[in-house]
């Protein structure tokens, strides 16, 4: 028998196989068990979470016979009746799978509709599988919208897409919607260590979650590099098996890197940068990685305990010590920099290298060493004479009382004189780990905004909403926007959820810097709503395209000439003319 890959092996069976999809899976087990159908589902998320997974799961629940033949719909499939074992292995009748990239026309959409309208040959329910259903093509949408509406009662719908900001409004109204979140890397990497278990294969952890941490969410990313490490360790998934084979930099050599740095040594740095090279590492790795690394240690120098967890919470407390927030802000944005501008550069170890001489190189103003160091050169000044200025001085601050009285006894003997300790800096500039609590940041007084200066339509424009976000603010009356949060009524439920309003809220509270809540009220949407203002302008552009098209001297000569009609809605600007998909076919 021919090798199965993992992705295919361990692909979930049941409800009880899906990792990290809890949501989805609860509220689908529930309407199962109550028998409350929805005749469409919309699954969305990137790729390798699961959608196309629970779309079969979902087919045998809904088909399932039992063992005995006489089962009925279930939330736990049997997976040894007839249906389910054919729904696993990809050929039943009854269950079509369709892939809008190849098949996006209306005459596809045509064919697979008039093909529902018959009952199933030898199941209880047809069940038709759209995947990437955000290609279709405008026309395929308007096509579908009434089946997907008002199918048969034997027919079920099943959306997937990985984009659904492209789906049309009309047809996400028809649908029960899922978002599927992507997976964290502890998730990936337990899940790996579990198939590795029941395969008998010797593993490190530190491997497992540095392949998990390359999955970047997806299950079936991660068990595609689980597969290619184990061709590759030949026995024993290692750390450094795994590391060579990703191109990864050991996270040991970005801490020393770190240390190099922080020491001004650029030789050691450019050392490190060679040894990296000689091992065939990516330096395009390189920098996301190092860019990781100051991540965590930005976080702990905020929130120590937040690294308690890490297998380098060591080094990553160390470094947090070394380092004040404005350097590791500083060198956080020059790294992104310097891997945004890798492509740019003469070769990938050009770029890697000018990325850390420009660490060297800069020093954020106003840094704590630097305060420190102003700090510290009036108190040495026994014999009258200051040391010689290493760094811009600082701000001017009140003299030590105990440093402007006359020499010790200790200078006038000669011995080395006992400096008086440095002077604390100010609370607000001293970093939370030095100071005796958290520093909490208050939002703003509650006020309401000025029009001109915060209006819900800029405000949407601003954090650039998209997908069902998009669609509850726009559809929504914003009946009061403050600075700390916004009350929105509609009377639809499928835009008011709880999901949708704590997505909002996470949205906001990134762009304010601060608390931002959002409320929904029940209730028709009253006044102009953001989807009106856009409809209408869009109407406008529109009829201004067309008065413009009919202007034009040589459609004035065509019309007059052969006696011509303009079809107004087949005018469109002209890089949407330019595309041949979006020409319209004419009899």
């Amino acid at each position: 028998m021919s090798y199965q890959v993992l992705a295919r092996k361990w692909r979930p069976r049941d409800f009880d196989d899906v990792v990290g999809q809890e949501h989805v899976v609860k509220a689908l087990r529930h309407a199962l068990r109550e028998k409350r159908l929805h005749h469409a589902y919309l699954f969305t998320g990137t790729r390798g979470v699961g959608k196309t997974s629970l779309s079969r799961i979902l087919a045998k629940c809904l088909n399932c016979t039992g063992p005995d033949g006489k089962g009925g719909i279930t939330d736990k499939p049997c997976g040894v009746c007839e249906s389910c074992r054919a729904i696993d292995e990809g050929h039943f009748v009854d269950y079509i799978e369709m892939d809008a990239a190849s098949n996006r026309g209306v005459e596809e959409m045509t064919a697979l509709l008039e093909q529902a309208m018959y009952p199933p040959t030898n199941a209880r329910f047809k069940v038709y599988m759209i995947d990437e259903v955000h290609q279709l093509s405008n026309t395929a949408f308007n096509a579908m919208l009434k089946t997907l509406e008002e199918p048969p009662d034997y027919v079920k719908f099943i959306l997937a897409t990985t984009d659904p900001q492209k789906v049309p409004v009309t047809v996400l109204s028809r649908c029960l919607q899922f978002n599927l979140r992507n997976m964290s890397p502890q998730e990936v990497a337990g899940h790996l260590s579990h198939i590795l278990s029941i395969e008998k294969i010797e593993s490190e952890p530190a491997a497992l979650r540095l392949i998990a941490a390359g999955a970047r969410g997806s299950m079936r990313d991660g068990l595609s590099l689980l597969d290619q490490a184990i061709a590759f360790s030949d026995g024993k998934i290692t750390l450094q098996a795994v590391q060579s084979m990703l191109g990864v930099v050991d996270s040991s050599v970005l801490v020393e890197l770190l240390r190099d740095l922080k020491k001004g040594d650029a030789a050691a740095m450019i050392g490190i940068a060679d040894r990296m090279g000689e091992r065939s590492f990516s330096y395009a790795q390189g920098l996301r990685d190092l860019a990781g690394l100051l991540h965590r240690v930005a976080i702990a120098q905020r929130v120590p305990e937040s690294v308690q967890n890490d297998p380098e919470a060591k080094d990553i407390l160390s470094l947090a010590k070394d380092f004040s927030p404005e350097e590791v802000q500083l060198y956080y944005q020059i790294v992104i920099n310097g891997r945004n501008d890798l492509h740019l550069a003469p070769d990938e170890y050009a770029g890697f290298t000018m990325t850390l001489l420009r660490m060297l190189a800069f020093k954020p103003a106003g840094s704590r060493a630097a305060a420190r160091l102003a700090a510290r050169e009036p108190s040495r000044g026994g014999g009258g004479e200051s040391l010689p200025a290493a760094a811009p001085p600082a701000p001017e601050r009140p003299a030590d009382p105990a440093s402007q009285g006359a020499a010790s006894p200790a200078v006038e003997n000669g011995a080395e004189p006992d400096l008086p300790p440095v002077p604390p800096l100010p609370t607000e500039e001293v970093p939370p780990w030095e100071q005796g609590g958290p520093v909490e940041e208050e939002p703003p007084a509650d006020y309401s905004a000025e029009p001109q200066e915060l209006n819900w339509r800029g405000l949407l424009a601003a954090v650039n909403l998209g997908g069902v976000e998009r669609q509850a603010a726009t559809r929504s009356q914003c009946v009061e926007l403050r600075r700390t949060g916004v009350v929105l009524r509609n009377d639809l439920s499928s835009l008011s959820t709880d999901s949708i309003r704590k997505s909002l809220e996470e949205i906001f509270t990134r762009h304010f810097g601060h608390r931002f809540t959002v409320t929904f009220e029940k209730g028709a949407a009253q006044g102009d709503t953001v989807w009106n203002q856009e409809n209408r302008a869009k109407i406008a552009e529109h009829a201004a395209r067309v008065r413009s098209f009919k202007d034009s001297p040589v459609v004035r000569d065509a019309m007059k000439r052969f006696g011509g009609v303009v079809l107004e809605d087949t005018v469109r600007p002209v890089e949407a003319a330019g595309n041949p998909r979006n020409k319209r076919k004419e009899a």
